[in-house]
């Protein structure tokens, strides 16, 4: 499994968790929502958002997140410390479930 695989899977595992669905485009670069669904399955939020730049062969990359009002926040991290992606799931999991929305569920 490379980084990408590995990080993408756990970031929807964490989002899952916290009953939101994790979408991803992988072409030019990776871009990631995290999106809430009414009861018809259409899209209803887009509480997160970010572009996920990865160096493969370093072991290392950066996420820019974004909300509605724009980008929130820059985080780096590297394979070779846990600690770093530990702190991108715990970021994820704050900003959603500081999310309004979210408590209602």
């Amino acid at each position: 499994m490379n980084i990408k695989q590995l990080l993408l899977s756990q970031i929807e595992k964490v989002v899952i968790d916290l009953r939101y669905d994790f979408l991803y485009e992988d072409e030019y670069e990776i871009l990631c929502q995290v999106v809430q669904r009414d009861s018809s399955g259409s899209i209803e939020n887009t509480p997160l958002s970010f572009h996920l730049h990865i160096n493969e062969e370093k072991g290392t990359g950066h996420l820019i997140f974004y909300q509605a009002q724009g980008e929130i926040k820059r985080q780096s991290f590297d394979i070779e410390n846990p600690t770093t992606i530990l702190n991108i799931l715990s970021f994820i999991t704050d900003v959603l479930g500081s999310d309004p929305i979210s408590r209602t569920k």
